[in-house]
C-alpha cells in the first residue's frame, strides 16, 4: 500500500502537522477558490500533504508545501500528484530549503548572489548599500517555486522551464522578478 493511501485510510498521523496542513491548504491560491474548504481539491490537497508527512516524517510539513503540491493538483490526479510531489522535494535545493540545512542554503545564496554581480552589477551593488540579502526575499520564491509570488500562468511556465533546465533557472528567475 503506498503512503498516499496510508494516510487516506487513517486519522491524522501527525495532529500538529494536520492542524498545519488544515491552516496552509485554506490559504493557498484563494482566488480560485477550489482549496479551500468545500472546494472539490481541499481533501485531495490535504490528503496529499499529510501523505508527504508520513513518508517523509525527518522533513514533516513546512509552510509553502502547500503550494507546490497546488500546482501538481492542477495539472495531475491525485496519486501522480503525491509522486511527483515527492521527487520535486527530493531534488537537491527543495531539500536543502525544506530541511533548513543552512550550510547548503548558503551556498545556494552565494551562487545567487554572484550570479546577481556577474549580471546586474549596479542593482547589486544598490541591494548591497540597503543590506538587502538574499535570505529576506529569496525563501519563500524557493519555497514555493514562485507559485504563491508570480500569477498563476507565469508561475505555470517557470515550472515548466525549471522542470526542463533545472536549479540554474531558479536563479535566473530570482534576477527577473527583481529587474
Amino acid at each position: 500500500m503506498n503512503n498516499y493511501q496510508i494516510y487516506i485510510d487513517t486519522d491524522e498521523p501527525n495532529e500538529n502537522a494536520a492542524d498545519f496542513i488544515k491552516l496552509d491548504v485554506s490559504r493557498t491560491f484563494p482566488q480560485l477558490g477550489i482549496f479551500q474548504e468545500g472546494g472539490p481539491y481541499h481533501n485531495t490537497l490535504e490528503g496529499i500533504l499529510g501523505a508527504y508527512v508520513i513518508y517523509r516524517p525527518d522533513i514533516g510539513y513546512v509552510q509553502g508545501m502547500s503550494f507546490l503540491a497546488a500546482m501538481l493538483l492542477l495539472n495531475l490526479d491525485a496519486v501522480d500528484s503525491f509522486i511527483c510531489f515527492c521527487n520535486l522535494l527530493n531534488r537537491q535545493c527543495q531539500l536543502a530549503f525544506f530541511r533548513i540545512e543552512q550550510k547548503m542554503m548558503t551556498m545556494y545564496y552565494s551562487v545567487y548572489e554572484e550570479y546577481f554581480k556577474e549580471n546586474l552589477p549596479k542593482l547589486f551593488n544598490v541591494f548591497a548599500k540597503q543590506n538587502l540579502s538574499p535570505d529576506l526575499y529569496l525563501v519563500d520564491w524557493l519555497y514555493t517555486l514562485y507559485s504563491k509570488s508570480l500569477p498563476l500562468d507565469v508561475a505555470c511556465r517557470v515550472w515548466d522551464v525549471y522542470l526542463r533546465d533545472g536549479e540554474e533557472f531558479l536563479v535566473k528567475t530570482a534576477l527577473g522578478r527583481i529587474v
